[in-house]
């Protein structure tokens, strides 16, 4: 059950920062830098990745890579660290396609 509710901690505390950082950033101008610093943080919070070595358990993958980096004698923080920039990447691609949809539009409309 522990496991539970470290999970609805974490997705709690994941869309109370995601909120205040869509709430902070609403004004930032030029619209791709707000999307994308958006979409970069949405990717860091949002990416699992398996933790632990015999029964492995599912954790945020910038949890897990800090751990694996800083805290353990002989961590490996290769798999989190991997994870973590294909989110990045994914959110990266979503940014460009959402800019490129205001341009069409910006062109259409002229």
């Amino acid at each position: 059950m522990g496991y539970v509710w470290a999970w609805l901690i974490c997705l709690v505390a994941t869309a109370i920062v995601i909120v205040c950082g869509f709430r902070m950033t609403r004004s930032w101008r030029p619209p791709f830098l707000r999307d994308l610093v958006r979409g970069l943080a949405i990717a860091t919070f949002a990416v699992p990745v398996t933790a632990g070595g015999e029964d492995p358990y599912w954790a945020p993958a910038y949890i897990v890579a800090f751990f694996e980096a800083f805290l353990q004698v002989e961590g490996d923080p290769i798999p989190a660290l991997s994870a973590l920039t294909l989110g990045w990447g994914a959110a990266l691609l979503v940014v460009v396609a959402l800019e490129a949809r205001r341009l069409v539009q910006r062109r259409g409309q002229e």
